[in-house]
């Protein structure tokens, strides 16, 4: 029950029917004995402003930022965090006692947390190829330079995209980021022959695009990790190509717990009770995270 003691937590952004943060955060904050209410609140262009205004004011401990808010919050914002200032991009916003408003981005948090779980060889001696340039990608590419990827490829369906992400990366992070042009298909498969990982951050694979993969089969070689940033299905053909080609594979559900994690305890200051949140999303999409 809301009181007017209970902490108020808002997701914003469109559409977020099918967002499952709000079951997982609510869980944890139950778990905790935390007087605490997630909550979506869908936005427009139009009425971001006012709603991050109103929530300055309000009983709030933060709030979450989805797609397509990522960017254009930061102008609402008081403060970034070292790396949500150099990445451009915002996920997570904590209110101190004064009303001020803070920025981070836990999407990176999240995929090298689950990134640890399926890939062993260093960083720094690791390259990368990213499909997609949206706003997943900017958080795994951006996370991988910081802490020190050898190289990163980037292809998106918009080549400015992926041009403005390249140019982001070297510089603010290191100079290790290159694109291929969408249409030129031979030259990324040609570019992703000596590459440790391929990345699906394109979307391609689930929703209207179910059964859909962003690649040719030919990419994809032994001994690869192949990752897809969604989650349901917890198999895209994405992913089952990469198995068919003995790569291994794991999909983007422990990206999402793990970004969650960091922001329950940026919002809280206690430890998130993270088997408890694993378990909620595998509940509620029947997959594992």
């Amino acid at each position: 029950m809301i009181t007017v003691h209970t902490k108020l937590v808002a997701l914003l952004g469109t559409p977020l029917a099918q967002s499952l943060s709000t079951l997982m955060q609510n869980a944890a904050f139950r778990s905790c004995g935390l007087d605490y209410e997630y909550f979506p609140v869908e936005t427009t262009e139009q009425s971001l402003a006012p709603i991050v205004a109103g929530i300055r004011h309000m009983n709030f401990a933060g709030f979450g930022v989805t797609k397509p808010d990522k960017v254009a919050v930061i102008k609402h914002l008081d403060e970034l965090d070292e790396f949500a200032a150099k990445m451009g991009a915002v996920n997570t916003v904590v209110i101190d006692e004064g009303s001020k408003l803070k920025g981070y981005n836990t999407d990176g948090v999240g995929f090298l947390r689950s990134l640890g779980e399926h890939y062993a060889k260093p960083l720094s001696e690791s390259i990368f190829v990213c499909l997609g340039a949206g706003g997943a990608a900017r958080a795994i590419c951006s996370s991988l330079a910081y802490r020190g990827a050898a190289k990163i490829i980037v292809s998106s369906l918009f080549d400015w995209e992926s041009e403005q992400l390249v140019q982001n990366i070297n510089a603010n992070f290191a100079p290790v980021a290159s694109m291929i042009p969408w249409g030129e298909q031979q030259a990324l498969l040609h570019a992703a022959e000596p590459a440790d990982m391929i990345i699906n951050a394109t979307g391609v694979g689930m929703g209207a695009h179910v059964g859909e993969s962003p690649v040719d089969k030919a990419i994809f070689r032994p001994g690869m990790v192949a990752f897809d940033a969604a989650y349901n299905p917890s198999v895209t053909k994405f992913l089952a190509d990469a198995a068919d080609c003995g790569c291994t594979t794991f999909n983007g559900l422990g990206m999402l717990l793990y970004q969650g994690t960091a922001q329950f305890e940026l919002w809280t200051g206690t430890q998130a009770p993270v088997d408890l949140m694993r378990q909620t999303l595998e509940e509620s999409i029947g997959s594992k995270a």
